[in-house]
């Protein structure tokens, strides 16, 4: 149940403190005078979105905060999922909002994520909101109501991501064949430009050899004649640098100073040298010889080189990479067929398996039907709509979308002999309302959350009816919290705890004041909601004394 919620600072409430408890609350006041804000405090709190706009006039920052004490199966199945254990079988959910847009949570003085308190939450508290009767026209909430009654959120879930699967496999399908004309022509392109590569076989560090290789082919003969010049130079005629460095050694190498023997010694050394430079030159003179024929072969491959570099990059390692990049986009286009005949396995197999599952999904929600029918016609009964009758149509779709195989839609027929309809195409506002209704009350004593609000669902409907949403309502609260915010005077009556929201204008500022009413003042306050005077007291009195 909610113990407490405490708001301060939310748009114009500068505070409000209420204590709900077991049994049913009412939140009564005049159109307008800001009961909305009490539902948007507990959105806030349920990790609802909120921006800075919500905190109140020169206020740093709007807080609210609620203590729980769910049943204990809840309290587990919290302390499991957010890892935070119950306070003496408490849960106190806390969440500021600052002027500047922060947002911080804590769940028993823990800081928690949004995503957190969210889920938490949902474990604990489910509003059913005035537009609830809107909604229920569409297929798709009439389905999450009949899931969450069955209890087959799991067979949803499963079916779900199937279908998902198949969307994925079918469009990928769908991308292979409607591009495979244009792969083709592709592929002919890409086949040609690897021939073109591969016939010249280009490999790293290749090109830097052949430019040094055609350097030295090109400049054979004159290079040649250099080198002998060199030799000549070197060790043939009297003055050949072999025979003056000869000379200047045997003169120089007994000399008494030692500066002169140290320069016999260089020219010795430098003689050495000479051993090498002549070597080198005698090999040049002796086997380099022009070759025209290879200096045209290294020339035709190096031309080759520079002409696929052109297209593929203008250096040697982009040439290598679009090499092999142009084969594995081959590679690819070429595995299409493989890859598009093992989609349609794994399409055949996945729409198989959407179509079993959604077999079973749709024969769980009939048999789920079934029990939720009885229900509804009980409490439809109940709220005086004795002859209506609640069905399910269904019809085979072409198509299988994500809630199902097989559309499945509730249907009604509110007046006898007139054949069942959509439920947005025949009902009233108050057929809806009382509907809507019925399949909250249905649903809620299925799924035994500790904490119901009701947000005006009873809207549109007379007096006598009143009387029967307000019972039912306090019959939903015999073991838990159930807040109703509310303009019926009889379901008011009915109240365990009975608090009016006021709407105060003073000269510069506006200000909801939410207080408890008891007592006299209670009798005033639905004496208020039945039109005010006398006859209206009297009224107020009856309807408490027949439920004291």
């Amino acid at each position: 149940m909610l113990v407490e919620l405490v708001v301060h600072n939310l748009v114009i409430v500068k505070q409000a403190h209420l204590s709900p408890g077991c049994g049913l609350t009412i939140v009564s006041g005049e159109t307008g005078a800001g009961k909305s804000l009490l539902l948007d405090a507990l959105l806030i709190l349920l990790g609802g979105r909120a921006g800075a706009k919500v905190v109140g006039p020169h206020a740093a920052e709007t807080t609210v905060t609620g203590v729980f004490q769910p049943p204990a199966v809840i309290a587990a199945a919290i302390e499991q999922s957010a890892g935070v254990p119950a306070m003496d079988g408490s849960y106190i959910l806390r969440r500021r909002l600052a002027a500047s847009g922060r947002s911080q949570s804590w769940i028993n003085d823990v800081p928690v994520t949004v995503a957190a308190l969210q889920q938490v939450a949902s474990l604990m508290v489910e509003i059913r909101a005035q537009h609830e009767p809107q909604q229920l026209a569409q297929v798709s909430r009439q389905l999450e109501l009949l899931d969450a009654y069955a209890g087959i959120g799991g067979e949803t879930q499963r079916y779900r991501e199937a279908h998902d699967r198949c969307l994925a496999l079918g469009r990928e399908l769908e991308a292979i064949e409607t591009g495979e004309r244009g792969s083709l022509r592709e592929l002919e392109f890409l086949r040609f430009q690897s021939r073109e590569i591969a016939g010249l076989a280009p490999r790293a560090g290749e090109l830097a050899e052949l430019e040094q290789r055609f350097a030295a082919l090109s400049g054979a003969e004159t290079w040649r004649t250099k080198a002998g010049e060199a030799l000549e130079l070197i060790s043939e005629g009297e003055r050949s640098v072999r025979r003056v460095l000869g000379k200047v050694t045997r003169q120089l190498s007994d000399a008494p100073d030692e500066r002169l023997r140290a320069a016999a010694a260089a020219c010795a050394a430098a003689g050495e040298c000479l051993d090498t430079v002549e070597a080198n030159c005698r090999e040049v003179v002796d086997h380099l010889h022009s070759d025209p024929v290879a200096l045209q072969r290294i020339e035709e491959r190096r031309d080759a080189w520079y002409d696929l570099m052109r297209k593929h990059g203008d250096s040697e390692e982009a040439l290598l990479a679009a090499w092999s990049t142009i084969d594995a986009r081959i590679a690819a286009i070429e595995g299409l067929d493989t890859r598009r005949d093992a989609l349609r396995k794994d399409l055949d197999a996945a729409l198989a398996l959407r179509t079993d599952l959604g077999a079973t999904l749709a024969e769980a929600r009939r048999t789920a039907f079934k029990q939720l029918a009885k229900g509804l016609s009980r409490e439809l009964t109940d709220l005086g709509m004795p002859k209506a009758k609640v069905s399910l149509a269904e019809r085979s779709l072409d198509t299988p979308g994500p809630g199902g195989s097989i559309h499945q839609e509730f249907m009604v027929a509110t007046n006898p002999g007139l054949p069942p309809d959509r439920l947005g195409a025949v009902m009233s506002g108050g057929e809806a309302a009382r509907l809507s209704l019925a399949f909250a009350i249905v649903l809620a004593e299925q799924d035994r959350t500790p904490v119901l609000v009701f947000d005006e669902v009873d809207s549109g409907v007379g007096g006598r009816l009143g009387i029967a949403i307000g019972e039912k309502l306090a019959a939903l609260a015999r073991d838990r919290s159930v807040l109703v915010i509310t303009h019926t005077p009889q379901v008011a009556a009915l109240a365990t705890r009975h608090y009016t929201v006021r709407k105060i204008q003073h000269d510069d500022a506006t200000e909801v004041q939410v207080g408890e009413v008891t007592g006299k003042e209670r009798l005033q306050e639905i004496a208020e909601m039945l039109g005010g005077g006398k006859a209206a007291l009297g009224q107020a009195k009856a309807l408490m004394g027949n439920h004291a």
